[in-house]
């Protein structure tokens, strides 16, 4: 589970279904304010910026558009396959970061799941646990990991609670 410390990131780009709060969490990471929206459509094209880490380094974050899966049924989905599909890409990632919403883990693993298959590395941003915790959903993150064989980092996309450990985890 030791992603970062095996190879040098310089691209990250953020997955996850629509409204998960890849935006939310792409914001954060910047300093920009992108559009952020609770309807399909909001990211139709990938966005790019870039993150300081805490030693200096920069890294490029990409926030592609939302899917379900990686059988695109729109030119926003197809967006995310070209890049994922050709390591030659100019914006084929060195980290996927997979924004999923705790509220809804089971319709999020499925893009997981399927990310994951890629062999690109990976690690789980596990947003709107407050959500989730308020309809009765617990989630232990740390066992998640373990399941999933990726580190689970929680997050709050609105607070910006557990940005600092997703960006330790960069460097």
């Amino acid at each position: 589970m030791e992603v970062a410390t095996q190879l040098k990131i310089k691209k990250v780009a953020l997955l996850g279904n629509p409204n998960s709060g890849k935006t939310s969490l792409f914001n954060h990471l910047t300093g920009l304010n992108q559009k952020v929206g609770n309807y399909p459509g909001v990211t139709v094209d990938k966005k790019s910026g870039t993150t300081t880490l805490e030693d200096g380094s920069k890294v490029k974050v990409m926030d592609l558009p939302g899917l379900y899966s990686l059988y695109p049924k729109s030119e926003d989905e197809k967006v995310v396959v070209d890049i994922l599909s050709d390591r030659r890409h100019e914006d084929y990632p060195d980290l996927i970061i997979a924004i999923s919403d705790a509220s809804n883990l089971k319709r999020n693993l499925l893009l997981f799941s399927q990310v994951h298959d890629l062999g690109i590395p990976v690690i789980m941003a596990l947003n709107m646990l407050d959500v989730a915790g308020r309809r009765g959903i617990t989630v232990d993150t740390e066992k998640l990991g373990k399941e999933l064989g990726v580190p689970v980092f929680p997050i709050n996309g609105r607070t910006a609670s557990g940005i600092s450990a997703i960006k330790k985890f960069l460097q």
